[in-house]
């Protein structure tokens, strides 16, 4: 909701008239990011030629009103600043709720930042009100002179959107900057890229280096692009990396020229040290589809909660979010995987985790609802191995995931059971859960979702049928270090930089970017596996999580019991990504 306009821009020695508005930057970005939009706006009868080639493309429904009644604006555009010399608001001001189609089923509605932001915040009460989600942003002008009611805009919107200065101006800073739990906030950084808020979390993504031409609308269309990727489920930083990408590209034209194009959008950049070796997916996903023992485990067995159990979904959404960090380093070198016992048995990394959670549930269940793990006190004794001690190599940080979890879920008023109802409920139950779980602590920090795949796997596999997929659903792929150790000996995945190679070789520490590099172009090659074999990613994932046995750590492999031998690159020199995090 909000009015295009027909715009004289100053810029780069030039000046031109354009179409405009933050509302149409916003339609058109989200459109060319595959959203279906409806944009709700006054509507010049006849069209101005500025817009004629926006109204071809967008569902565009609103009051009829003459040419002249559509706000105009000149602006001035120079390298990091932009002056607004005049401005008339026009038609924009009598926008109400009462313009929003009764056709349109609720969803996600954006009401742009406008002359007067009472109107943002009545528009947005009421949507909430009729069962929208809604998203807000503002503008400077609102953020100095009504940041009360600015704030009001903030504590509704589902989604908040806001550049730096305007969040030094609503918060004190950039980084003082917080969305309420079940919340989204992103702050726009220019060139720098984006900040991505979740709740207490937050994650910056960098910018996409470009000549830039005319910045005007370069906000709304991160904005636009965003939502669109919101819509359909991505995770909150894939949004925006994909957002700041199709910013930096629009920048590069004149007006919103860059997004009435047809083509698909520009996707965020690759680092090309690593890339994905095709053919080699292709043999390795058609082996897999030709394998008929190939299928989903359905996690049980007895480190897991017997089928039936009352409490079985406490611990499954208690203890998944703790699967990471199985590992020790010396060095600045990878040591050795984790090992501890459990009544005299000695247990591997994830199994000996399922197992303490186990135990946990037997001798304390309420402390694995959120509320127990909220408060909990007692972590290092419920994970204690036979010699009273915690063994997880990351020690104090899964005491602290463990709170964050309950924190959220009792902020939000969530159980696991209401999750999945509320998932249920929807056409896509998978993707609604995945959505819920940008919010959760523990499992909302991996834009990737390792472990909300995990999670999404095991109540769709277990016997219970927690989840049933929608038409055409499946989860995403589950990369943790096991899947990346696979893809790279595979041959999945080629290394081209002789220094990454080494480091790869020598099992030492590797930054963050180098394992971002790694873990992306992995994920990529899962997904296209998973389409050439045409069984379940569930299916996918069990073949690789088994290949961790032929395939290990500190034994040399043995390939001739490995499936996949015959289509193998022998890359068995290559070792995953030494590098400590909570995704995996």
């Amino acid at each position: 909701m909000g009015s295009p306009s027909v715009d004289l821009l100053h810029f780069g020695g030039r000046s031109e008239r354009v179409a405009g508005g933050a509302g149409l930057y916003t339609a058109l970005a989200a459109r060319r990011s595959g959203g279906r939009v409806t944009m709700v706006a006054p509507r010049p009868d006849p069209v101005p030629v500025e817009l004629e080639a926006a109204a071809r493309l967008l569902d565009w429904r609103g009051p009829s009103v003459p040419p002249d009644a559509l706000p105009h604006f000149e602006i001035a555009q120079e390298p990091g600043k932009t002056t607004y010399i005049r401005g008339v608001w026009g038609s924009e001001g009598h926008l109400s709720a009462d313009d929003v189609p009764t056709d349109l089923p609720p969803g996600l509605a954006l009401v742009v930042p406008m002359m007067d932001p009472a109107r943002q915040v009545e528009i947005a009460g009421r949507l909430k009100r009729f069962g929208w989600r809604v998203a807000c942003g503002t503008y400077g002008g609102a953020t100095r002179n009504h940041r009360d009611v600015v704030l009001r805009s903030v504590e509704l919107a589902d989604v908040f959107f806001c550049n730096e200065l305007e969040a030094t101006a609503l918060f004190g800073g950039p980084d003082d900057a917080r969305a309420d739990p079940g919340k989204l906030m992103f702050v726009t950084r220019g060139e720098r890229g984006a900040r991505v808020i979740q709740g207490d979390y937050g994650t910056d993504v960098p910018g996409v280096p470009v000549e830039e031409l005319d910045p005007t609308g370069a906000g709304d269309t991160f904005c636009g692009t965003t939502l669109a990727h919101l819509a359909r489920g991505d995770h909150p930083v894939v949004a925006a990396k994909h957002a700041v990408a199709v910013a930096a590209d629009m920048v590069t034209g004149v007006g919103p020229e860059r997004l009435l194009r047809e083509e698909p959008p520009p996707a965020p950049p690759t680092d090309p040290r690593v890339r994905i070796d095709a053919t080699r997916c292709d043999d390795v996903g058609s082996l897999i589809g030709r394998l008929a023992d190939v299928r989903p485990f359905d996690f049980t067995g007895p480190t897991y909660p017997d089928p039936g159990h009352p409490r079985a979904l406490d611990f499954f959404f208690a203890a998944t979010l703790q699967q990471f960090g199985f590992w020790t380093g010396r060095g600045g070198r990878y040591d050795a995987p984790m090992i501890a016992t459990i009544d005299g048995l000695a247990l591997k990394g994830s199994d000996y985790l399922w197992a303490a959670y186990r135990r946990w549930l037997e001798e304390a269940p309420d402390e694995l609802t959120p509320a127990g793990q909220a408060g909990t006190e007692s972590f290092d004794h419920r994970l204690r191995s036979d010699d009273g001690r915690n063994p997880l190599p990351s020690g104090p940080i899964h005491a602290d995931l463990a709170r964050r979890y309950g924190r959220d879920m009792v902020h939000l008023g969530w159980t696991p059971g209401r999750l999945i109802e509320r998932a249920s409920e929807t056409e896509r139950p998978v993707g609604a859960l995945l959505a819920s779980l940008h919010h959760i602590g523990g499992y909302k920090e991996d834009p990737l979702r390792k472990k909300s795949a995990l999670l999404a796997a095991i109540l769709s596999q277990r016997p219970e049928r927690w989840i049933a997929p929608g038409v055409g659903e499946d989860i995403p792929p589950i990369v943790d270090y096991h899947c990346m150790r696979s893809c790279l000996r595979l041959g999945l995945v080629a290394v081209d930089d002789a220094g990454l190679t080494a480091a790869l070789e020598a099992r030492e520490a590797v930054t963050a970017g180098d394992e971002r590099a790694l873990r992306d172009a992995c994920f990529e090659a899962m997904r296209h596996v998973h389409r050439v074999s045409r069984k379940p990613m569930g299916a996918v994932d069990w073949f690789f999580f088994q290949n961790r046995r032929r395939c290990p750590e500190m034994r040399e492999p043995d390939c001739s019991r490995c499936p996949a031998d015959p289509v193998c690159a022998h890359r068995t020199d290559l070792f995953q990504p030494v590098h400590r995090t909570t995704a995996y």
